[in-house]
């Protein structure tokens, strides 16, 4: 197993139908653990809900933008996906920067 990868067990779903249940379209997706996207918490946005960007780097290869990410029973909503080549270019990984919606 790749050394960087040791967040486990995370779940892909995804809601292809719009109905108000997600599918489960992998419960075995390994990832480098979630981390904060920017250097701060907040935001001062004018929006009704507090969200806080997160990313984390995968070789799986099948999220898409507007998919979900379940990891240790939080769920992120996939805001963005693009291929990122480690130093050196021996690695293709995925970087993902999903948006955790804070409140109701």
């Amino acid at each position: 197993m790749d050394t960087f990868l040791t967040n486990s067990g995370v779940i892909h779903k995804n809601n292809t139908t719009g109905a108000a249940t997600l599918t489960t379209v992998s419960s075995s997706v390994v990832t480098t653990p979630i981390d904060p996207a920017g250097k701060t918490a907040s935001q001062s946005f004018p929006i009704e809900k507090l969200f806080l960007l997160k990313e984390c780097f995968t070789k799986y290869t099948a999220f898409v933008t507007g998919d979900y990410l379940v990891s240790a029973g939080v769920t992120y909503a996939v805001r963005a996906v693009w291929p990122w080549a480690a130093q050196g270019g021996l690695d293709t990984y995925y970087h993902l920067v999903l948006e955790q919606t804070l409140g109701s």
